[in-house]
């Protein structure tokens, strides 16, 4: 017999704030992102700019399920909270 049983996936979600490394560029306060993704820190960084842009590692989760089909990475767990 053969039993079937579900699997569970789940990966980790970063928080990061990003900034440029460039020294011409306009310094305002929209020179700062916050971003959400699932690629770790020296990930993101090597595929968004390399060593033109800065990456502050702010906060990180783990979200069930996966992120395929385009699904949108799942909210903080504090967030939820705090929308109570």
């Amino acid at each position: 017999m053969l039993a079937s049983f579900g699997s569970f996936a789940e990966y980790r979600a970063y928080q990061y704030m990003v900034k440029t490394n460039d020294p011409y560029a306009v310094a305002t306060k929209a020179n700062a992102q916050y971003i959400v993704s699932t690629l770790n820190p020296q990930m993101y960084k090597s595929y968004h700019g390399g060593n033109f842009i800065n990456v502050d590692l702010l906060r990180t989760w783990i979200c069930p399920g996966y992120t395929g089909r385009r699904k949108p990475v799942c909210d903080h767990p504090y967030d939820k909270e705090t929308k109570l």
